[in-house]
């Protein structure tokens, strides 16, 4: 079978969630004997293979283009290389693309799977014309994709109420780690060990502001792992910058580094708010992180009663008072806990066999 994934900023991942899952099913996906092409925008058209049968497809995307146009026009030109090129299946990642499917032929439609991600028009980086383009893209998904899976049991349910649709839940997946990490890798990144983590794209609905506030007043040591190149980003480096405690590590991609700073930190606070499962989260608790998350549905639903939730700076200081309470047996069992999950629920291989149920029932 023929598989495109199209919506990413490609693959290997140098960005966030949906090139992680892209990433990681288009792997297991060739395991299982089928060709799979990930689109990517580039300056460029070229075509790589990474694998045998995983290949990259760059895309040319004019810089010209302003980015939500660019990204607009990305969407439409990968969906006219899955057509031309007689994808089996089409794995949209994101909903932006689906208002160009009124120029594409009902054979199209029928072949594509949507993961609509989170809610995307309530978060808080977009403009108001942004979210009035994002909520229009969004109802046209349900409307014309042949499936929506969506990858958190909160966003079934919010759907399910919104639109009358036939949601499949799938979720992302994470590796659990099989050996302790080295240390060596991050003893010249790591001032000491007691340390609070924290990695995410820095983006408003991810609440860094609000846990950095917390960091500045306790003086409590945070590494922060996430690029800083968005406008957004480099305002929160400018703010916190005089707080000696807070150090800004930049975007990391090397995951035998990111799994070491995760194992050896003291606790990981993940902030997350707009929706959906981020692999992020998965991957904390796969490498035993005692979690301090967000308070909302979509958290809840993954980390269940595993971990603590906060809302606001002060309720992030009674988590993480609380946290500090508690002997290491109790947070040592809690941490378990966290792999024990990902082992049963969250691992890449059945996500991928999951979406091959759902291909192979469009395909009767």
């Amino acid at each position: 079978m023929k598989i495109a994934i199209l919506g990413t900023r490609g693959i290997p991942n140098r960005y966030g969630g949906f090139e992680r899952f892209a990433e990681e099913v288009a792997h297991e996906f060739s395991k299982l004997g089928h060709q799979v092409f990930v689109s990517c925008p580039s300056d460029k058209f070229m075509f790589n293979r990474l694998s045998e049968s995983v290949f990259t497809v760059h895309l040319k995307v004019p810089k010209v283009f302003f980015p939500n146009l660019g990204t607009l026009y990305y969407d439409y030109i990968s969906l006219r290389w899955a057509q031309k090129n007689h994808a089996d299946v089409i794995i949209e990642c994101g909903h932006s693309f689906s208002p160009l499917l009124i120029f594409f032929p009902r054979t199209i439609r029928n072949r594509i799977v949507t993961n609509p991600d989170g809610i995307e028009h309530k978060r808080r980086k977009w403009s108001f014309f942004a979210k009035k383009y994002l909520l229009l893209s969004e109802r046209l998904a349900f409307m014309f994709s042949a499936q929506i899976v969506c990858d958190n049991r909160a966003l079934v349910e919010y759907y399910s109420v919104k639109y009358i649709r036939n949601l499949i839940y799938i979720p992302y997946g994470a590796h659990p780690l099989e050996n302790t990490p080295s240390k060596n890798g991050i003893v010249d990144l790591v001032p000491k060990d007691d340390y609070y983590l924290l990695i995410s794209r820095i983006t408003p609905e991810n609440n860094i502001k609000t846990t950095l506030n917390y960091f500045a007043q306790s003086g409590k040591l945070c590494l922060i792992v996430g690029g800083l190149t968005s406008k957004y980003a480099r305002r929160i480096k400018r703010l916190f910058a005089g707080y000696t405690n807070i150090i800004f590590m930049g975007a990391i991609y090397d995951q035998q580094v990111l799994n070491s700073l995760r194992y050896y930190c003291k606790a990981y606070i993940h902030g997350h708010s707009a929706g959906g499962t981020n692999p992020s989260l998965l991957e904390a608790m796969a490498c035993g992180c005692f979690v301090i998350a967000h308070n909302n549905p979509f958290n809840r639903d993954i980390l269940g009663e595993q971990g603590l939730y906060f809302s606001n700076e002060t309720s992030l200081g009674n988590c993480i008072s609380h946290f500090e309470e508690q002997n290491d047996v109790e947070v040592n069992k809690v941490k378990e806990q966290n792999i024990q999950t990902i082992r049963r629920n969250f691992l890449w291989e059945k996500v991928a066999l999951a979406y091959i149920e759902v291909i192979e029932r469009l395909e009767k």
